[in-house]
């Protein structure tokens, strides 16, 4: 008796797992990663049934990792599980490792909504299966201060004006430019700028810029260093060469970037004037700088009561805005349960081609139209032969094979406007005659 009952406890379980959702995560790829390298973990969430709208993918961090959630849409799938076929929506994050060492998936929550029990929607919550994976960096790159990963890295620059006729008192900007294919722009180290005396230099921010394919790939990152020379006296001058070091993802070595040495000659200026000492403060001065100061206050004083008074007006603005809430609330909770509003988000889904969000939105309406009857009894009581033939296209097409023609709901969405329109006439002819099928309260 207890091991009939056992066998009975075993089957309820597994009746109960099946009616819910599985989701599943793997990487690619999942081992001999390097530092900087892509890793696109890719997450698949299966329903019984269908879905009544997307699973809820949230966006997430990890400690020293880039985490990118590509914009494009998921993709859709179905599989067996058991005997139970099971249809599936997959999302995938790329992540890119900073430094070496272990890099584990943090916990990872989603709400899914699907027809557990059709036509009502079920949100569950389900958890992403615990990850991680290892990076490293190759023995040879060690002893560098930086890894720097790419199948291809090139190096150039640019001067303004030529360096061929500059003179004391000039100012040259050197622009270099450093690409590098398939990898982000931020693990382009910082290029170190020097120079001889005589001259002096003066930097600037980095443009840091990079080119992404749909789905999150890297096609290349680039980052632009911008530096000034100012010219303080003529001679000869001579700047050092630059080298960057990088592993290329063909030969699996490291190779070196450069720039050369450049010299270069500047000539004497007769016209350049030796910099002035700064000149001795008198009374008028004094007067000049306090009246500047004394407006300077006025007009702190002017912006700080403007400030004051901007603060008084946008704090009664939150109470209105506070008091009327509710009653905005309540007036678009009554819109978004009318007639109207399931009938536009049915349309809208069918002109999107969207089935399962279609054949949902078509439950709930049919629902609201027709409150207690059974949607079969529906279909054959009120839908005309075109629209019974539309809602037969549409349902054998959620469980058709993958690889068939893909439901276009173009008709569909033709049929089901003939259909509200001659409902619209039934329930004024019904008016009439002292009967109501109520469409929109």
């Amino acid at each position: 008796m207890k091991r009939f009952l056992l066998i009975i406890f075993l089957c309820a379980s597994l009746h109960v797992a099946a009616q819910s959702p599985v989701v599943r995560a793997h990487f690619e790829p999942s081992h001999n990663i390097m530092v900087g390298q892509p890793v696109k973990l890719i997450v698949s969430v299966f329903v019984p049934n269908y879905f009544t709208g997307s699973p809820d993918f949230p966006e997430f961090e990890m400690e020293n990792a880039v985490v990118v959630m590509p914009q494009d849409r998921p993709e859709n799938s179905n599989t067996q599980i058991g005997d139970a076929k099971y249809f599936g929506i997959a999302q995938t994050y790329v992540i890119y490792p900073q430094q070496a060492g272990d890099f584990h998936l943090p916990t990872i929550k989603l709400s899914v909504p699907y027809a557990k029990t059709p036509p009502q929607t079920t949100t569950a919550q389900v958890v992403v299966p615990s990850l991680s994976f290892h990076a490293d960096v190759p023995a040879a790159a060690r002893g560098l201060s930086y890894f720097l990963p790419t199948t291809q890295l090139t190096i150039a620059e640019k001067w303004s004006p030529s360096l061929k006729k500059v003179q004391a008192g000039d100012t040259i900007e050197r622009t270099i430019t450093i690409t590098a294919s398939k990898m982000q722009a931020m693990l382009i180290p910082p290029l170190q700028f020097a120079a001889p005396d005589g001259l002096r230099i003066y930097g600037s921010e980095p443009v840091v810029r990079e080119q992404k394919t749909p789905r999150g790939d890297f096609i290349y990152g680039q980052r632009v260093e911008t530096a000034k020379y100012y010219i303080e006296k003529p001679g000869p001058y001579t700047l050092p060469a630059i080298e960057l070091q990088w592993w290329n993802l063909n030969t699996h070595r490291l190779a070196t970037a450069s720039l050369p040495a450049i010299s270069f000659q500047a000539a004497a200026n007769p016209g350049l004037v030796a910099e002035l000492p700064p000149p001795q403060r008198n009374e008028q001065t004094v007067q000049a700088q306090t009246k500047k100061a004394a407006i300077h206050w006025r007009r702190i004083a002017l912006i700080t009561l403007q400030g004051i008074l901007c603060f008084a007006v946008t704090f009664l603005g939150y109470l209105a805005v506070r008091a009327l809430a509710p009653y905005a609330v309540a007036l678009r909770n009554k819109q978004q349960q009318s007639e109207s509003a399931y009938f536009h988000r049915l349309l809208h889904a069918a002109k999107k081609d969207d089935a399962q969000l279609s054949y949902a939105h078509l439950l709930q309406w049919f629902g609201r139209v027709y409150p207690n009857q059974p949607f079969s009894e529906v279909v054959a009581l009120h839908a005309t032969p075109d629209l019974r033939a539309q809602i037969s296209e549409l349902t054998g097409s959620l469980y058709r094979e993958t690889g068939s023609s893909q439901w276009t709901g173009g008709s569909f969405a033709k049929e089901l406007q003939k259909f509200r329109a001659t409902a619209v006439a039934r329930r004024t002819r019904a008016q009439t005659h002292g009967s109501l099928v109520e469409l929109n309260p």
